[in-house]
This record gives C-alpha cells, sequence and structure tokens, in this order.
C-alpha cells in the first residue's frame, strides 16, 4: 500500500485547542473518516478515490473537523495543506502527508497506513473509532487497531525541500526527485532483496517509526483493524 512515480495502491493526536467550531458531515454510508484540523491555521483536505483522476477538497478550520461517511468498500487517501494555496493531487511534484485506507481488504479486515512516500508537508496521526482486534495482524500486535503517528516532520535534507516564496512547504521523497531504479524500487531493482531502504528513507524511518518511507516498507507501516471509522487528525500533539 503506497503511493510512487510508478504506481499508485493502497492495500495501507491530538493537541490542545480552543473550543472547536462544530463538525462539517459529507453524506454516504458505510464508514466514516473524521478528519480534525489541530494545526494553528485553516487546512484545506483533499480526498482521492483510489482510481479517480482528481480529488474532492474541502476546507477544515483550525481547531475544527469534518467527517466523510463513504461505502464499507472504499479505498483511497486524504492530505491537507494550508487554506488557499492550491491543493492539487498529491504526488511526486506536489508532496503531502497521506492518510491511506483501504476498507474490507483481505479477511474483511480495514488496512491503513500514514505514507512518506512521496514526501510529507504535515504531522498526522490515524485513530480507528471503537476499533476490532478479532482479525488478528501478521505484522505484530503494534499494527492492530495501531494509531501509525507522525507529530514532529523529520528534517528535510535541502536537496528535497519544496520551496514557495522563500519558505519550506514540503519535502519530496528520494524516488520523487531523483526516479532512479535504486530510491524508487523498479527496473533491476523491483524486488525487496534488491530494493532496500535508502539513506534518505532511513532518516525518515528513524524519525517516524510508524510511517511509510519508501515501496518496500510495507511490513513495518502497514496497520490492519476491524472499526467503525477512523479519525485522521492534522497537527497531533506528540
Amino acid at each position: 500500500m503506497y503511493t510512487s512515480l510508478k504506481l499508485v495502491s493502497v492495500a495501507a493526536l491530538l493537541g490542545l485547542v480552543a473550543a472547536a467550531p462544530a463538525s462539517d458531515s459529507s453524506s454516504g454510508g458505510g464508514v466514516k473518516i473524521v478528519i480534525k484540523n489541530q494545526c494553528d491555521y485553516d487546512l484545506n483536505i483533499g480526498k482521492l478515490d483510489n482510481g479517480a483522476s482528481s480529488p474532492e477538497t474541502a476546507d477544515v478550520a483550525k481547531g475544527a473537523s469534518k467527517t466523510y461517511s463513504l461505502d464499507s468498500k472504499w479505498q483511497g487517501r486524504f492530505w491537507g495543506r494550508e487554506a488557499g494555496d492550491e491543493n492539487p493531487t498529491a504526488g511526486a511534484a506536489d508532496p503531502a502527508s497521506l492518510a491511506e485506507f483501504t476498507f474490507k481488504g483481505y479477511g474483511n479486515n480495514d488496512y491503513y497506513d500514514v505514507s512518506f512516500v512521496d514526501g510529507y508537508n504535515i504531522p498526522i496521526r490515524i485513530d480507528p473509532i471503537n476499533g476490532d482486534k478479532s482479525g488478528g495482524a501478521d505484522n505484530g500486535e503494534h499494527y492492530l487497531c495501531g494509531a501509525p503517528t507522525c507529530s514532529s516532520l523529520p528534517a528535510c535534507p535541502d536537496e528535497l525541500k519544496v520551496m514557495d516564496n522563500g519558505e519550506e512547504v514540503g519535502c519530496k521523497s528520494a524516488c520523487s526527485e531523483f526516479n532512479t531504479e535504486e530510491y524508487c524500487c523498479f527496473g533491476s531493482m523491483d524486488t525487496p532483496e534488491t530494493c532496500p531502504a535508502n539513506e534518505y528513507s532511513k532518516d525518515v524511518k528513524d524519525a517516524c517509526p510508524d510511517v511509510y518511507t519508501y515501496a518496500y516498507d510495507d511490513p513495518t507501516s502497514t496497520f490492519m483493524c476491524r472499526a467503525e471509522g477512523y479519525t485522521v487528525t492534522f497537527c497531533p500533539s506528540s
């Protein structure tokens, strides 16, 4: 479950705020995703259904939340950018911290992850809502209805920084920036054995151990659960 230059696939916090405005809801049915904005600025949230060509976007004020009610087998991802900025589909040229989901996947479990495979821009956390652990997890108890979190973003190397009017607005991954077999795991390096973690992804993993950092990082980044829904919090407390 990862986003990369070569393919998109989905398998795979709470801070102190003033009294929050009322939540906004989007109609639908099945499993809910609650987006919480605990940043000190308003956000524009992107939502992309798996297979769709363009995202749905909505503003969420600081301290506010927005609830999406989604189909029980929905697949897709969410991300955020500071409101007022253009919010294109998150990817190689426009890195953003991703919350990725597949509902009712293998074994009737939900799979989810925080992905920095194409880069990152905002601290993020995913929490199950009333999670049921009966489905088990092959990769250990930590990943069974756990809460993947990166509450403090890694320092971005200069060569990966995305700048806007002199300010850093995101950090690309090595794959996004260099597009080589070594960093993107394609061509002659398209297996876990031939494409290990690289120096850039290792630095991100050291800072945020739960995060998906490169193409073959799924054993230490894919979480699973059976839940009523999930809360995605931007700018969670540590």
